[in-house]
């Protein structure tokens, strides 16, 4: 029998005694200010991955001139070699002294000069190689921060969607109250099961990301430290050359600025090889590190001291003239023999002068030493 009019359930009216009166309207504004936020945050992380893009090409580039770079270094040793080979020829019969010293130095200046084209640039190199991936730290840590954004967006999403859930259980709450309850609700219930499956997996999901967030800034921390020491010899604990260059390079610009002198001092450790090959790259390897120790104990802490080569050391000696340069360099000489009796250096030493070059500083320590090791044969 048909329920008479007044006695069917009827829909609640808002503003009666619905449990959350024009409340949709609100939740809709909410979540399209989240959407906005978390728009807003997605493009500056895109603008940031763009930023890194391009700081990774730089460092692409930068790591294929500094081969480049490797390539004409090993090819100026092969000109040193044929110099040294040269050299040896003195004793040949029928080659006269005269000619195999004169194609030597021909040979040792063309490797000189070759040298000093890559001087300059692989100084600046390793600048911009450090500054990039400085710069690169510093994006990601802006993207970090941009992601540690979205998800507090994220989160604020998903507190608003709970509140709109609790919501509509309200409602149905009263829908089941006054009798109202359809089938349309029941399925909206289902979808919002559904939705907060989804919720709980995306949350899961944040916490990973956000995991992973930090294990990757601990590692950039870590790289960071070993670009550090990267710019360090493991043997001797000194510059390596492609940092040290930088090193010389701005004691160089320092000693112009102050307007005081300064002393290169291109230092060679007597008889490594024969070491190596009579007993062993071990005892080199210790040769190597005493003398080092002895360069260290023998000058200033603020001396700039750089492993130049296999056997080769390069020192900047700031507000020195070529005397006291001279009695420093004697003095590494009395340490190392006290440490290793029987080892010695040769040396060579060049005065920096105003229109002087780095390459063409280091070209006169070389022919200094090489004068050297010529007078002492």
């Amino acid at each position: 029998m048909p329920m008479p009019d007044d006695e069917r359930p009827t829909r609640s009216a808002p503003g009666s005694d619905d449990p959350n009166p024009g409340g949709a309207q609100h939740d809709d504004a909410v979540d399209r200010t989240l959407q906005e936020a978390d728009q807003t945050a997605a493009d500056l992380d895109q603008t940031h991955a763009d930023i890194d893009q391009g700081l990774s090409d730089a460092a692409q580039r930068d790591a294929d001139l500094e081969q480049a770079m490797a390539d004409r270094e090993q090819h100026a040793s092969d000109r040193d070699q044929a110099a040294s080979d040269w050299e040896h020829t003195d004793d040949t019969p029928g080659t006269p002294a005269s000619a195999a010293h004169t194609a030597s130095t021909i040979e040792r200046f063309a490797a000189t000069k070759a040298r000093e084209g890559t001087a300059a640039t692989r100084a600046t190199l390793t600048a911009a190689r450090l500054d990039t991936a400085r710069r690169r730290d510093d994006v990601a840590r802006a993207r970090d921060v941009t992601a540690a954004v979205r998800d507090r967006v994220g989160r604020a999403r998903d507190a608003a969607a709970e509140a709109r859930e609790r919501a509509a259980i309200a409602r149905e709450e009263h829908a089941v109250a006054t009798g109202d309850l359809d089938e349309a609700l029941q399925v909206l219930a289902m979808v919002r099961a559904s939705a907060a499956e989804v919720r709980k997996a995306a949350e899961a999901g944040r916490e990973l990301a956000a995991a992973d967030r930090a294990a990757a800034a601990a590692d950039r921390a870590r790289a960071a430290e070993d670009r550090h020491s990267a710019g360090l010899d493991e043997l001797t604990g000194n510059f390596r050359r492609g940092t040290g260059e930088l090193a010389l390079e701005h004691e160089i610009a320092r000693s112009r600025r102050l307007g005081r002198p300064m002393v290169l001092a291109l230092l060679d450790v007597d008889g490594l090889k024969e070491v190596n090959d009579a007993d062993g790259h071990a005892a080199g390897d210790t040769l190597l590190r005493e003398a080092a120790e002895a360069i260290t104990t023998s000058l200033r802490s603020y001396d700039v001291t750089v492993r130049w080569g296999g056997d080769e050391f390069v020192c900047a000696l700031s507000d020195t003239t070529l005397a006291v340069a001279e009695t420093r360099m004697a003095a590494i000489g009395v340490a190392l023999d006290s440490r290793q009796p029987g080892r010695s250096i040769t040396f060579g030493l060049a005065l920096l002068q105003e229109e002087d070059s780095f390459g063409e500083l280091i070209a006169r320590a070389d022919a200094a030493l090489y004068d050297a090791k010529r007078k002492r044969a």
